[in-house]
């Protein structure tokens, strides 16, 4: 999954932006006393966390980075910062990129 979500990210990015639209319609719903789409959401999403889960040993702080991970992929994609690791090294402080954090198929 490490590197199939990437490469979905970079050659089918409107899949990463209908699924960043989909939260932002949650909270807008949400706002106007709708969460029957929130509630939809939040259960697809949550089957996705248990399959990951227990695909990473049921280990919580895996599967908690997997997704932050994730989630920092998607936010990096979605706003269309390159992954050229010139580009990666500056946004860590410690001079680390991107890649540094992403999980990383053997664990």
């Amino acid at each position: 999954m490490a590197n199939a979500y990437p490469r979905l990210n970079s050659t089918r990015p409107e899949t990463l932006l209908m699924q960043m639209q989909g939260y932002a319609v949650v909270a807008a719903a949400g706002t106007q006393g709708d969460d029957l789409i929130g509630e939809v959401v939040r259960a697809g999403w949550m089957r996705i966390w248990q399959t990951v889960h227990l695909a990473l040993g049921a280990d919580a702080d895996r599967t908690a980075r997997f997704f932050a991970c994730g989630m920092l992929g998607s936010t990096l994609t979605a706003i269309g910062l390159p992954r050229a690791r010139s580009q990666e090294a500056r946004l860590l402080p410690d001079g680390r990129g991107v890649s540094a954090l992403l999980p990383h198929p053997a664990g």
